[in-house]
């Protein structure tokens, strides 16, 4: 049957409007750059501080437990402010802590400065955004939202490759200090060319900020949200395992993950904003079922491809990858979508909080039901039925959200 557009072609981006989502693209890549490339740097890492695996986890995930907790207090006052200001103030705080992780003298000051990066950089993708949602015109904001969220596939495909030959080059600590240079050249053109963002302020607000969070609370719509999000953040049952699983069970060698990695990048560069377009000619909701509908054949493929070898392993890595990235763009809309003006920097800050808690959460538990040795790396593929049972259940409940009927931004 054929799928008709649920409304006329948006219109061409100015050059104004695509200078602004270049900018929060770039706010975008500094925060996921600098939380990702940790990951790769464990070996130096462990080496340098003469810390085990386990110390090595605590530097890692502490991060994501200090971004959920700032996301959920700074729930209460990010609709209270310029969201331009908001922005600004907590870029800044991530360029500090990124340059006091590449100063850190000891696990101990890393370990710290890995908390202040968390606090400041779990805020980031929520003030983008609700600065996204508030901006630009409904008819193009699938194309802004998926060429801000391409940020990872080039963080991917670029920055963790270019971080790793600097810090082989010059140490880890120059890695940081590199990314600290890029975020304070991005800082100053935010501070330049963002707008302010104020219209959400014209509503007088009458309660507490607690009582605002709780009358978000109160509605259908928001748990609704909480649950989509949760259900999305799934993957990371089996995201941290991908590596092991591909060397102990589908034979491949370790020197042939860097072309898996960069392989399904490119290919999560190219599906990001061609989902971002798609889900402004035919509607996110659509563009979503129709992706998670091609992402649990293509999970459960792979997770049970066994030793397949390195043709096979790229193939099904880079579809699993790209249709992920599919996913990303219209979820993120939906939700976006799912609130008022007034209210959007708030909520979408609530959202980032259980989005880091539920991406913690499965994390470990993917690690729990796959076990500590190598030859338990065959659970894998139980997980990958977990994980395309939420897919499923995602869909679901994307036709429970309800979108906000806003006026349309003028063209």
């Amino acid at each position: 049957m054929l799928v008709t557009p649920t409304s006329s072609p948006p219109q061409r981006q100015s050059s104004s409007e695509m200078l602004i989502v270049l900018i929060l693209a770039g706010v975008q890549f500094s925060h996921l750059m600098d939380f990702i490339m940790m990951m790769p740097l464990g070996p130096q890492l462990m080496r340098v501080f003469h810390i085990s695996p386990r110390e090595f986890g605590l530097v890692v995930s502490v991060y994501t437990f200090s971004a959920a907790f700032s996301c959920f207090f700074a729930a209460l006052f990010m609709d209270r402010f310029d969201r331009k200001q908001v922005l600004l103030t907590i870029y800044a705080g991530l360029t500090v802590g990124t340059f006091l992780c590449g100063f850190a003298p000891s696990f101990g000051w890393l370990l710290a400065a890995r908390v202040l990066t968390g606090l400041f950089g779990g805020l980031l993708q929520a003030i983008i955004l609700a600065i996204i949602g508030d901006v630009i015109p409904k008819q193009r904001r699938g194309r802004a939202t998926g060429l801000v969220m391409a940020a990872f596939a080039v963080t991917s495909v670029a920055g963790v490759p270019l971080g790793l030959m600097v810090a082989n080059s010059l140490g880890w600590n120059a890695t940081f200090l590199l990314l600290g240079g890029f975020t304070v050249g991005n800082l100053a053109l935010a501070w330049r060319y963002l707008p302010s963002v104020t219209g959400h302020l014209a509503q007088q607000r009458t309660d507490s900020a607690w009582a605002g969070i709780a009358k978000l609370l109160r509605e259908p719509n928001t748990w609704v949200a909480i649950a989509l999000t949760i259900s999305m953040m799934s993957i990371f049952a089996l995201m941290p395992f991908v590596s092991p699983f591909l060397v102990a069970i589908a034979g491949l060698s370790e020197a042939d993950l860097p072309h898996i990695y960069l392989v399904a990048g490119l290919a999560s560069l190219f599906m990001a904003p061609l989902v971002g377009r798609l889900s402004d000619r035919f509607g996110a909701r659509r563009v979503f079922i129709i992706s998670s509908f091609f992402s649990v054949p293509a999970l459960l493929a792979f997770a049970h491809m066994g030793h397949a070898g390195f043709a096979v392993a790229l193939v099904l890595n880079t579809l699993v990858s790209a249709v992920g990235a599919a996913r990303m763009t219209p979820w993120l809309e939906l939700v976006n979508r799912s609130v008022d003006s007034a209210r959007r920097g708030s909520f979408m800050t609530l959202i980032a909080s259980v989005q880091q808690l539920a991406a913690a959460g499965a994390s470990y538990g993917g690690g729990w039901l796959i076990g500590a040795n190598s030859e338990e790396l065959a659970r894998f593929s139980q997980l990958g039925i977990v994980v395309a049972a939420s897919m499923i259940v995602s869909s679901i409940l994307s036709l429970l959200l309800r979108p906000v009927v806003e006026k349309l931004a003028p063209a």
